[in-house]
């Protein structure tokens, strides 16, 4: 019978990014003023889209952390980090689209943040892949 080893899976900054993504999702869901800097350069609809994907991403991440069985734990980071892909994609987009240079920081690091947890979704979805040929063998 294999032994699957798990190791790494709750790396530092993908812990922070959902926290962070998880806490400011919420407050802006519940109502606190966004901030009035690049935020003025996209339409309210992006706004709630981006604040309730970064919300349920993260949550669903967090949750993925405590969970024990890892195969189901892998299922729910794939689903946070789908979120957390779509998250910073529309709202890079939708800065890039109005064209404004004050907006050029945050359109690339909301498009790396974009990048980075594609990365990881695909890197999720190996090992889930690899956890469950390892069940299928036992």
């Amino acid at each position: 019978m294999p032994t699957i080893i798990v190791t790494g899976r709750h790396r530092p900054h993908e812990v922070m990014f959902l926290i962070l993504s998880a806490l400011a999702g919420g407050a802006f869901v519940l109502g606190a003023k966004p901030p009035t800097t690049v935020e003025q350069l996209v339409d309210t609809w992006v706004l709630w889209t981006w604040y309730l994907l970064l919300f349920a991403s993260g949550a669903i991440g967090l949750v993925s952390i405590l969970l024990p069985d890892t195969y189901r734990a892998l299922v729910l980071e794939l689903a946070a980090m789908h979120g957390q892909t779509a998250a910073p994609l529309l709202y890079g987009l939708a800065l890039l689209a109005s064209g404004r240079p004050e907006a050029t920081f945050a359109v690339a690091f909301c498009l790396s943040w974009a990048v980075a947890s594609a990365w990881r979704g695909w890197q999720v979805a190996r090992g889930i892949r690899a956890v469950k040929q390892a069940g299928e063998r036992l």
